[in-house]
């Protein structure tokens, strides 16, 4: 069965070593397992391109198969070792990544389009964190050409974010959400203020960007100028690793749907609030389907719309996290 979402970009095992000594090794994570996690929340027809070793744990693979997600794009690369990262979380909640594997052979075995099969070129939307600049816009060009219906969500890795300006704008001007957290955005626009940042990537042509931002939630900025502050959902925050990847998961469903922008918001903030309750990635169940649809409402309450030509500076002094009623 043709998945309805897939994401284009990769698996890596984190081993997390916490403050009192206490450790979780061999933790199924990256970028794409994180997306799809947030896309579960709302959809069980998920496809996953990917790359790993024959080294990788086979419980991985059944985990992920229980969710229902399709692994016919997940590729075993021979002479590879699945992608491994240290995570080390200190007193004071900052989190330490050190990635174990040489760049040089992540980027090397990465998946390629010809891994996938091709009715995934037929889903209602990607999730793209994968490749470098040039690499991502002939990507984008060619799925275009087969499936122009097809909602692109892009979360840039940090390799792209000294890529040419042209090369950022064809890539934004074809993508239907760009979702970066506040320092990449600031990084790849060499802005700081959130007005500006979101002034520029306006006029670089992107049809909406969706800025994180951490506790304080999202601010959502579409092209004709309107501005939704999105609040982070409560939750037992244990480890905020792939929050950002879950939300931008949850924001490729709504899109997909054909949510209106403020409901698509909505579902990425709820996808965001499941993915930092445990260690690694959670599984699923269909009472929190339930409870998701209890936080999506709640969501929706308390999204903020601003007007085009609203102050931005304004929506943010109101910006704080939200206790649920």
């Amino acid at each position: 069965m043709t998945p309805d979402f897939v994401t284009m970009s990769n698996i890596i095992i984190d081993d997390i070593v916490l403050p009192d000594g206490r450790s979780f090794m061999n933790t199924l994570g990256g970028a794409g397992t994180h997306a799809l996690i947030g896309m579960r929340v709302w959809s069980d027809q998920l496809g996953f391109a990917a790359t790993v070793g024959p080294d990788w744990d086979p419980r991985h693979r059944r985990f992920l198969e229980s969710l229902g997600i399709d692994l016919r794009g997940v590729v075993e690369r021979p002479g590879y070792r699945t992608a491994r990262a240290w995570q080390l979380f200190e007193p004071d909640e900052r989190r330490i990544e050190v990635f174990r594997t040489k760049w040089e052979d992540f980027e090397r075995y990465k998946p390629q389009l010809e891994d996938l099969p091709a009715d995934y070129l037929w889903a209602q939307g990607w999730h793209l964190d994968w490749g470098t600049m040039s690499e991502l816009a002939d990507l984008i060009a060619y799925v275009r050409q087969v499936n122009p219906n097809l909602k692109l969500v892009w979360e840039t890795t940090p390799e792209q974010l000294t890529g040419q300006a042209s090369v950022v704008r064809g890539i934004l001007a074809a993508v239907d959400l760009f979702a970066p957290d506040l320092e990449e955005a600031q990084a790849l626009t060499d802005e700081t203020s959130i007005d500006h940042i979101i002034d520029k990537l306006l006029n670089w042509g992107v049809a909406a960007v969706a800025l994180r931002l951490g506790a304080r939630g999202s601010l959502v900025a579409t092209g004709d100028g309107t501005l939704y502050r999105i609040p982070a959902v409560p939750a037992t925050v244990v480890d905020v690793t792939g929050a950002g990847n879950a939300y931008c998961g949850g924001f490729l469903v709504g899109l997909g749907l054909g949510d209106q922008m403020a409901d698509a918001a909505a579902r990425a903030a709820v996808s965001a609030s499941f993915a930092i309750e445990q260690f690694g990635v959670p599984a699923w169940s269909a009472g929190k389907r339930v409870e998701a649809e209890r936080r999506f409402q709640w969501t929706r309450e308390r999204i903020e719309v601003a007007s085009p030509g609203s102050d931005i500076g304004v929506l943010l002094t109101r910006f704080q996290p939200q206790s649920a009623q």
